[in-house]
């Protein structure tokens, strides 16, 4: 449903947003499962790979996951050998790919590469790069820093 002067509302936008999500996430899933990882693995992988020496917590914030999430994910990726942990100043545990993890993230990088090429194919370079632009824009929103009161809701809703 569009609002005046056909500007899409926000439950459109999140609608498609969720739409596009899910066409992604079945895509690479099947590429993926090619070389036996999944999303959040490759996901995972990728963090590690371009935040190396990072926290769990750093990790499951660059990829969108809980702390609890993330470290199930680690700790399936290092009983693979993909990654190494090691302890890091406090309680923190830092993180770096071996070098089966970082010649499998390659692999991976290129397979999400072209399930992309194929989902963005109608998009000129000029809306690719908007595209990319306004998700950057949501993904770095003041989200961290939203509470449930901002949205209206309390403890017993939702």
């Amino acid at each position: 449903m569009a609002t005046a002067h056909n500007v899409p509302s926000g439950v459109d936008i999140a609608m498609l947003l969720r739409r596009a999500q899910l066409r992604k996430q079945l895509a690479c899933e099947a590429a993926l499962a090619q070389v036996g990882l999944t999303l959040p693995q490759w996901g995972m992988l990728y963090a590690i790979a371009t935040e190396p020496d990072a926290s769990t917590h750093a990790l499951a914030l660059f990829i969108g996951q809980s702390d609890q999430s993330a470290g199930a994910v680690v700790a399936r990726l290092e009983q693979r050998g993909l990654l190494e942990r090691r302890r890091g100043a406090g309680k923190a545990i830092l993180h770096s790919l071996t070098p089966e993890g970082d010649e499998l993230v390659r692999r991976c990088n290129a397979i999400v590469e072209d399930v992309m090429t194929c989902l963005l194919a109608s998009l000129t370079d000029q809306a690719l790069v908007a595209l990319r632009a306004s998700l950057q824009s949501i993904a770095e929103a003041r989200a961290a820093e939203l509470t449930r009161q901002d949205f209206g809701l309390t403890q017993g809703s939702a």
